[in-house]
């Protein structure tokens, strides 16, 4: 049970971290696809959380998918009902797809940080004791 509330809670972070993400980019009028860092910075984020959270590591890409979809859902619902300066954005559908392959450098840091952590725990430790005989 505490490892389902744990992948429970760690998703709703990586959920949390690609809205931050998105958020931080638009807060510099800048979208993190038009940046290089933009891409350095989500595959940071997703091996990061592969290395850090538990259970499958396309979770942790996947929530950070949801998480830049609802910032832009929430950018959408801004412009359609407040004024913005500009139009309401109708190019959602197209970002949502955009934001497919701009997502894949997070499931594959994700998948990277996983082996990582997978590798680290199955090195030998030499200076543990080893079992008593007998």
């Amino acid at each position: 049970m505490k490892d389902i509330m744990s992948n429970r809670n760690f998703f709703i972070i990586s959920i949390t971290a690609g809205f931050v993400f998105w958020a931080v980019f638009v807060s510099f009028n800048r979208e993190p696809w038009d940046s290089p860092y933009g891409w350095i910075v989500i595959s940071i984020m997703g091996a990061c959380l592969g290395f850090f959270g538990k259970g499958s590591p396309w979770l942790w890409g996947l929530g950070i998918y949801l998480g830049e979809t609802l910032f832009g859902f929430g950018s959408f619902l801004k412009s359609m009902f407040f004024y913005s300066g500009g139009g309401a954005n109708l190019f959602i559908p197209l970002g949502i797809v955009f934001l497919i392959p701009f997502t894949l450098p997070a499931f594959i840091g994700s998948f990277v940080g996983f082996g990582l952590r997978k590798a680290l725990n199955n090195t030998p430790n030499n200076d543990a004791r080893k079992p008593r005989a007998g």
